[in-house]
């Protein structure tokens, strides 16, 4: 998954859950975001973000790949 498909669901899910979502800062080429309680940075690479990556930002932000799918 790359990052902006990321950020996208991210917001949807924060819009339909009604739970805080915001960017906070960019910098270089990497954003920090809040998403409900939890706080992580996620990489502006171009393509797909390593898995490891993926799932680490999920970890951080207190998710599951299911619950993105909601």
């Amino acid at each position: 998954m790359n990052a902006a498909a990321l950020l996208r669901i991210l917001r949807r899910r924060a819009t339909k859950l009604g739970l805080r979502h915001e960017e906070i800062e960019a910098k270089g080429s990497h954003l920090k975001v809040r998403h409900g309680a939890g706080q992580t940075v996620v990489p502006l690479h171009r393509g797909d973000m390593p898995n490891g990556t993926y799932r680490a930002i999920l970890r951080q932000l207190g998710l599951t790949e299911a619950d993105l799918g909601d």
